[in-house]
């Protein structure tokens, strides 16, 4: 069978696969690796797949269009997201006009979290997979193929005889070692000078090594509405492998970021994970997101290893806030966390947000000294996004303190998060000021500016990769009217 496996276009380069989704300010673009998991097992049971990527690619929505309409794909996978939906939405019946026969169905953490209503606001889409849908798409295209009954596949919201119909519910993936490698399906039908992460090298290859998180974070999407928060990882042998694949396949690539929520879940696999790369012998750098609560140890196997740098959730300056968000951190711990890393040499990009519940102009200020005093190599300030799904969108709407239950604004004209809460005392505005006040702060300040002077001397590489990040964030600023 033919499959289309499609990122759609929205707004410039929108990095759609984030966990908030939105036009990056330092230039960032996320490869679509759920959709490439879904192609590669899809290729290895003989089905014909096309992966098209429009924002990376730089696709409008006629040249989108047109290519689909040559391809001819008997099943279309439209990616989703929640700003980007309303489109996602149009562009879907769209293609089931122009496709003639073809099935349209739409994935992502939206339509996972919604799949009824999202079916019902997207006629006349046919389907909805839920949640972790590599195996429900697979399955959905052996039995298209073979002319089977699609309610008889797991994890759907589908559309039959004008009626919405969920299918039995699918159970997460134990064995994700049955899984085939997404980097072949990169290779042969992307181009990583589409896809940059500020943070690391470039081009980069972007992989995930496990799924789910086992933490309890009230704001996280991908565990709530997708993955689960029971963290089920590739085998150490899995994971070397693919990166010893990009190694010797992909050589424009220069580094290999892991996009697991938390990729120090099991800090024993994590060790025998660094053993099998120093024991091959391979040489990229890497990068993951980690928690204030990896061990130093792990920390230092990792760095021999060739781990460079990773991102980590601060989140507040505030103890009882991150108690209210159920982090499961400590500041005290944090501290520790930064100066290991600091005397290890593995660079951090600390993640900071504002709005959570009991959040005050201090508790923000608290958090913006919280930040200096940990140095990070680069640091972030968002304001919270409760995407429906998780329990902060619960409790936003429990308060009412959605700004809009129109979530197409929750991004501006150019694709740029908006903050979307209200607080008794904080207005939506003035979190989205602190922020934008709080990086400036942050990374202007002439210690910092002396520490990345001092970084372009003695670590060229990184020093030229913040340049780079530096100056997209400026032009960000010059062209927001608010340098």
């Amino acid at each position: 069978m033919r499959i289309a496996c499609v990122n759609p276009p929205f707004i410039g380069r929108y990095s759609r696969s984030q966990r908030s989704p939105g036009v990056i300010k330092s230039g960032t673009m996320y490869y679509p690796y759920w959709l490439a998991h879904a192609v590669a097992l899809l290729e290895q049971r003989g089905h014909q797949c096309l992966l098209l990527d429009a924002p990376a690619s730089g696709l409008g929505l006629d040249a989108t269009l047109e290519l689909l309409d040559d391809w001819r794909p008997g099943l279309v996978v439209l990616d989703t997201s929640t700003p980007s939906f309303e489109s996602d939405a149009r562009i879907a019946a769209q293609l089931k006009g122009r496709l003639s026969g073809a099935r349209v169905v739409l994935v992502g953490t939206h339509v996972s979290a919604l799949p009824e209503s999202c079916l019902a606001a997207a006629s006349p889409v046919d389907g909805v997979a839920i949640g972790e849908y590599d195996l429900t798409i697979a399955e959905l295209a052996d039995v298209l193929a073979g002319d089977g009954d699609p309610l008889d596949v797991p994890g759907l919201a589908w559309r039959a005889d004008d009626a919405i119909v969920r299918t039995a519910g699918r159970a997460p993936i134990e064995d994700l070692d049955q899984l085939p490698w997404i980097a072949p399906v990169y290779a042969a039908q992307l181009d990583p000078r589409d896809y940059r992460f500020s943070l690391s090298g470039f081009p980069m290859a972007m992989l995930i090594s496990g799924r789910g998180c086992p933490n309890g974070c009230f704001f996280c999407v991908y565990p709530q509405t997708m993955h689960g928060r029971r963290y089920r990882a590739r085998s150490p042998e899995h994971v070397v492998g693919e990166m010893e694949w990009i190694e010797r396949n992909m050589p424009t690539v220069r580094e290999i970021v892991f996009e697991d929520d938390t990729f120090t879940a099991d800090e024993s696999r994590v060790l025998a994970i660094c053993e099998l790369i120093r024991g091959r012998g391979l040489r990229l750098p890497w990068f993951a997101n980690v928690r204030v609560t990896t061990g130093r140890e792990t920390l230092r196997a990792m760095r021999d290893a060739g781990f460079r740098a990773c991102a980590v959730g601060y989140e507040s300056g505030s103890q009882q806030l991150l108690d209210e968000m159920h982090k499961g951190i400590t500041l005290e711990r944090s501290y520790r966390f930064a100066a290991d890393a600091a005397e290890l040499g593995v660079l951090v990009h600390g993640c900071f947000m504002v709005g959570f519940p009991g959040e005050t102009e201090q508790t923000m200020q608290a958090t913006l000294q919280h930040a200096i005093r940990l140095n990070p190599d680069s640091a972030q300030f968002y304001p919270l996004f409760p995407y429906p799904g998780t329990e902060a969108f619960a409790w936003a709407e429990q308060h009412q303190a959605l700004t809009s239950t129109d979530t197409a604004q929750w991004v501006d004209g150019q694709g740029r998060h908006r903050a979307v809460l209200s607080l008794p005392g904080l207005s939506s505005q003035r979190m989205f000021e602190f922020c934008e006040q709080a990086s400036r702060r942050f990374h202007f300040r002439p210690r910092y500016l002396a520490k990345k002077l001092l970084q372009l001397l003695t670590r060229p590489v990184e020093g030229l990769r913040s340049l780079r990040a530096g100056l997209s964030f400026v032009r960000y600023l010059l062209g927001s009217g608010r340098g």
